[in-house]
């Protein structure tokens, strides 16, 4: 009878690590979000239907002229479209952002995760794919495809060289719209384990701030209060981007406000996300 070494023995093989570990807590993260029907209906196919209606205006003035002594297809147009989307932007944040974190917290599910091969920085970037790319999906993407319509509809080629440019901006553009409000609301949801909590903070920022800046401009009449509001840092740096400001040195005071708060968001996010909780 053959007698087998039953004691432990080391691994010699070469362990192998994979660049994209993140994308898989980013597809577990959209799988989970996408079942919700409720989220489906009432936000994303909302959010769909001002890309068809966008779509409709240039399709109505390329091929039958609506509105095309106003010259509609412009540079505003596509920053137009991209902005009137904050709203669905915070509704995703609130609805399937606030708890990404916040219900690992609660069950304890940080421990898992970090247990196997994944990095602080697999896990928060997981996390935040999770959320952008359902954000490029009503911004980035619905931009461009705007603009390769009208492109292809104006049968012209004026349009695509003297605007190329817009197809930088929208880019440029959905990622300041995205990028800090991603982050934010991470940051949130990692400092507590009540997912609702998380959601009401960040809705009394969004939509806080603007009220609060338009008393303190009320009060003290000075234009500083301005840059307290987000949405109008955001609009300031998206005006910038489109050609459209005025006063082009309004984004002077946005756009370091606005990396503030991502910078900040990162900072809390890996201060609180551990793979061992200490109880003192």
């Amino acid at each position: 009878m053959p007698i087998h070494d039953q004691s432990y023995r080391h691994w010699e093989g070469k362990l192998k690590s994979h660049s994209f570990r993140w994308w898989t807590v980013a597809f577990e993260g959209l799988k989970v979000v996408l079942r919700r029907k409720l989220f489906v209906i009432l936000i994303l196919i909302p959010a769909i239907i001002q890309f068809f209606v966008f779509g409709g205006l240039i399709y109505g003035v390329n091929t039958y002229g609506v509105f095309a002594n106003f010259n509609l297809i412009n540079p505003e147009f596509f920053f137009r479209f991209c902005f009137q989307q904050t709203f669905f932007i915070l509704m995703i944040c609130v609805f399937a952002g606030s708890g990404l974190i916040a219900n690992d917290l609660k069950s304890n599910a940080l421990q898992l995760y970090l247990s196997k091969p994944l990095t602080r920085f697999d896990y928060i970037a997981g996390k935040s794919a999770t959320i952008l790319i359902m954000l490029e999906c009503i911004t980035f993407i619905p931009g461009i495809l705007l603009f390769l319509e009208h492109s292809v509809l104006s049968q012209e080629l004026t349009f695509i060289r003297e605007q190329y440019w817009l197809l930088g901006s929208i880019f440029l553009f959905s990622l300041i719209l995205n990028v800090p409000i991603t982050f934010l609301t991470l940051a949130l949801s990692s400092i507590t384990k009540n997912n609702r909590y998380s959601a009401i903070v960040l809705m009394a920022i969004i939509i806080g701030t603007p009220i609060l800046g338009t008393l303190l401009k009320v009060v003290f009449r000075a234009d500083w209060a301005n840059y307290i509001q987000y949405w109008y840092n955001i609009n300031a740096l998206g005006k910038n981007i489109f050609g459209l400001q005025s006063d082009s040195t309004a984004w002077h005071w946005s756009a370091p406000i606005m990396i503030i708060i991502t910078a900040v968001s990162i900072w809390i996010m890996y201060r609180k996300i551990k793979g061992v909780e200490i109880v003192k």
